[in-house]
């Protein structure tokens, strides 16, 4: 229940199941308790608020930007390599520079340096982040 100026407001809440890597719950149960979390389900919804305010930030961009993606990824997930090769070159009038950094055994990480529109940025954005073994595709606005 939610108050607002001595008035209750009662708000829906929805029960969903997730599916995750072994690792990434643990690390998340780890972060969890050294930020003193009451529970999972709380620090998802805020990890859900956070995906969603960098979206509707993304999404209102407008004009020429300049910028930078950085895309984390699993290099071994079949093809993905290749996908994201293929996506960068399609997009080449709005990616200036690449740096390519292995991360460890399994991972790399892209930083592409974007100067373009906005709506073309942030299709290439959502483009990178869609596919398969990439973790996460952000983007920062200069």
């Amino acid at each position: 229940m939610i108050r607002f100026a001595g008035r209750s407001m009662v708000q829906k809440i929805t029960r969903v199941s997730l599916t995750l890597p072994e690792d990434l719950l643990n690390e998340l149960d780890r972060s969890l308790k050294a930020q003193r979390y009451a529970s999972r389900s709380e620090a998802v919804r805020d990890a859900l608020r956070d995906f969603l305010a960098s979206y509707r930030w993304r999404s209102e961009l407008k004009g020429e930007q300049l910028g930078a993606i950085l895309v984390m990824y699993e290099h071994d997930v079949r093809g993905v390599t290749d996908v994201l090769m293929d996506i960068q070159h399609e997009s080449a009038n709005l990616i200036s520079a690449v740096q390519h950094l292995h991360v460890d055994a399994k991972n790399c990480l892209e930083v592409l340096i974007v100067r373009g529109p906005a709506e073309g940025i942030r299709q290439l954005v959502n483009r990178l982040g869609a596919q398969r073994g990439v973790k996460q595709a952000k983007l920062v606005v200069v």
